[in-house]
């Protein structure tokens, strides 16, 4: 997948092995990834196009700074600039923004301005083609090269497998103030000459891919989810139960209003004042009053039937009675349901969003497995369980600019070693901008502890995008592991802090820092005892105390024993 110019991306090459789950930061183009995907693969979606779907760059005006003004504040994949002690930290970013000659964000405002590109462009290369599929594209099939684009050297190997580039361009009309958009193949047109050989909207529909769209659940409306699975299994007999519906719910109609109740009731209404000789030439009667859903038909009808579920000994009660979570399950289901298309390609975007954790983890894996591929855009560290490490995608900003990350295959050992933190600590910062590694997750616990007794006028760690996570969970953690870990995190696109305490200065624990400071992008060494010192702040020596006394029950000696308190 190749995108030139689309939303907030300039450009993104991405050539995945197998499936993808895209993850990252909030505004990193999750979104824009999968909606590219869709304007070039889904025949409906191009109707969203709108002007802001062509990129916008920031031009440097005439005697400015030719960096661009975005790029300020973006971490170097250098080495960190210092070791600093606590509280304060430096990162490379600080001293740009300090040594600008302005130093204020207004200043780089008036010295750039902003330009939209003359068009957008995402082209798709299709791949791993069953018979079908290669003949309906014939004509249009290249040669595919190792590295996963289509080959344009006319001696390519006739043994090499074939794929097909479909692309998408969206341009904008300054004379006619109109977008233009057209779906074509790159083998057979030349954007440059405006010549295009267009991909029929019914080509489009019979290629295996499927836009998982989850809405309200169990509708037997028109175009609802349950009733394009009614008529995909049997439209005749779905349209007989609905006639025999309406023929009942007519039936009871017609026997409620020559109820007597009902008939006094409107015969009342129509007695007063005259008012049943007044809208009629004849007199009316409730024998002429009737009552229907809407306009009276079957489709009316439908429309206000809700789905209502008999769970444990709550009686039949609504769907939305029952909580957001059974909902999203049953539209999830519905929409699983209608994406079964052998081998097919399946796009969802925000994934799992309204799912508790374990039907998020167990959706995930069912559609990775029932999918020829699946591109899932989610925020949910669940769904990323359900994948292999190198099948994420991870979409970063820094500094304003976008960028993506993936993990290559590991060989290595220790490497392998280290990807077992990829579980346990990183998933679950998967949308956090930066990681700060500890050496263990007993100062994860106590550095989170101190950093929620923050005054209210003071931000968080969490505020700032700054996640806490260990080195290891048990005997594998320590200071020596904080280096691999550092690296897997950068691998993934995280600006990586390390947090470390000042033992005793010696060889081994200069080395180890110098492999930290050339692993991370900046180092806080916490004073002496600083993680002690935290725990028992402000606590009064009598709690102290008396919390010393219970060690003595774990076989730990109570360092309160010979003295008292008060004393000390």
């Amino acid at each position: 997948m190749l995108i030139e110019g689309f939303r907030g991306w300039g450009h993104l090459d991405v050539r995945p092995g197998s499936h993808v789950l895209v993850a990252g930061v909030p505004r990193a183009g999750r979104t824009d990834l999968i909606t590219a995907l869709a304007r070039v693969l889904h025949p409906d979606s191009a109707r969203g196009a709108a002007l802001s779907d062509l990129h916008q760059r920031r031009v440097i005006l005439d005697g400015a700074d030719p960096a661009p003004a975005e790029a300020v504040g973006d971490v170097a994949e250098g080495q960190p600039e210092a070791v600093v002690g606590a509280p304060a930290v430096v990162g490379t970013h600080d001293a740009a923004s300090e040594d600008a000659p302005d130093g204020s964000a207004a200043s780089q405002a008036r010295s750039a301005d902003l330009q939209r590109v003359e068009a957008a462009q995402v082209e798709v290369t299709l791949t791993d083609l069953d018979p079908d599929v290669q003949q309906l594209l014939d004509g249009v099939l290249e040669p595919l090269e190792d590295s996963g684009c289509a080959s344009e050297d006319p001696d390519a190997s006739e043994d090499a497998p074939l794929c097909a580039r479909l692309a998408y361009r969206l341009s904008y009309d300054e004379e006619a103030e109109a977008l233009e958009s057209v779906v074509y193949f790159p083998a057979r047109s030349n954007p440059a000459l405006g010549q295009y050989s267009r991909v029929p909207a019914a080509t489009r529909r019979m290629l295996p891919v499927v836009t998982l769209d989850a809405g309200q659940p169990l509708q037997l409306r028109a175009g609802a989810g349950l009733r394009r699975i009614l008529d995909e299994r049997d439209a005749k007999a779905g349209a007989a139960a609905f006639d025999a519906l309406a023929q009942a719910v007519t039936e009871a109609v017609s026997a409620l209003s020559a109820d007597p109740a009902v008939a006094e009731a409107v015969n009342a209404v129509l007695a007063v004042g005259g008012t049943g000789e007044r809208i009629a030439d004849t007199a009316l009667t409730a024998e002429q009053v009737g009552f229907r859903t809407e306009d009276g038909s079957v489709a009316a009808l439908l429309r206000t039937l809700r789905a209502a579920l008999h769970l444990d000994a709550g009686g039949l009660l609504g769907l939305a009675q029952h909580g957001s979570t059974v909902s999203a399950v049953l539209s999830m289901a519905e929409a699983m349901l209608l994406a079964t298309v052998p081998g097919a390609v399946v796009l969802a975007d925000d994934f799992g969003d309204q799912l508790d954790a374990p039907a998020t983890e167990h959706l995930a894996a069912l559609l990775r497995a029932r999918s020829g591929q699946v591109w899932l855009s989610t925020r949910r560290p669940e769904a990323a369980r359900a994948f292999e490490p190198t099948e994420v995608l991870r979409l970063v900003r820094h500094g304003g600019v976008r960028s993506h990350h993936q993990l290559t295959k590991i060989t290595d050992r220790k490497a392998l070693v280290a990807m077992r933190q990829w579980h346990t600590q990183l998933l679950a910062a998967l949308t956090a901008p930066t990681v700060a590694i500890t050496e263990g997750p007993h100062d994860v616990a106590v550095l989170s502890m101190v950093d929620r007794r923050r005054p209210l006028s003071s931000l968080p760690l969490s505020a700032h995008g700054v996640r806490l996570v260990a080195s290891g969970t048990g005997g594998e953690g320590g200071i020596s592991q904080i280096p691999r870990i550092a690296n897997l995190a950068r691998q993934l696109g995280f600006r990586v802090l390390a947090v470390i305490d000042r033992d005793k200065d010696s060889a081994q624990t200069t080395g180890e820092l110098t492999k930290i400071l050339a692993a991370c992008d900046a180092v806080v060494r916490l004073p002496p005892g600083a993680i002690e010192q935290a725990v028992t702040a402000g606590l009064p020596l009598q709690a102290l105390a008396d919390a010393s006394a219970t060690l003595t029950e774990y076989g730990i000696p109570t360092p309160w024993a010979g003295s008292s308190p008060k004393l000390r």
